[in-house]
């Protein structure tokens, strides 16, 4: 099983990609960590994609494989009760003058358990996408 979405914003590709790694703090609701927790994505290969709680204590979900803006930003995942990490894919299409953003979420088929949370993160990307794009119109 692999999670496919995709989704236009009103922006170029640049501003899309930015938006995205740069500001995912912003945009990213509160995650694994609770209330006040914050997300960071170090934008560069072999950086960090973690998170941050409101007590200063750091979860790392993955790490960044690949960082070429502003066409693509891929990076490894595992939740906290994970054996196996998974891989997501974000690629950024100049369409006219916005972006298509193509999102691709792999390596569910590693365990029952995972292929169980992956039918949850598919509908987990559409929110998580919904609010990037409206904090893009902001």
């Amino acid at each position: 099983m692999t999670i496919r979405k995709s989704v236009r914003v009103a922006r170029p590709p640049a501003v899309a990609f930015r938006v995205f790694c740069e500001e995912i703090g912003v945009w990213w609701p509160e995650g694994f960590s609770g209330p006040g927790s914050k997300l960071t994505l170090e934008g560069r290969v072999g950086g960090r994609f973690y998170e941050t709680s409101a007590d200063g204590k750091e979860y790392e979900i993955g790490r960044v494989t690949a960082y070429r803006a502003p066409q693509l930003v891929a990076f490894t995942w595992r939740a906290p009760s994970w054996e196996y990490t998974t891989q997501v894919e974000i690629r950024f299409l100049a369409d006219g003058e916005g972006t298509r953003v193509e999102l691709e979420h792999s390596g569910w088929d590693q365990a029952d358990k995972l292929r169980d949370a992956g039918k949850g993160y598919d509908t987990g990307w559409d929110q998580i996408l919904g609010l990037y794009i409206s904090y893009m119109k902001s």
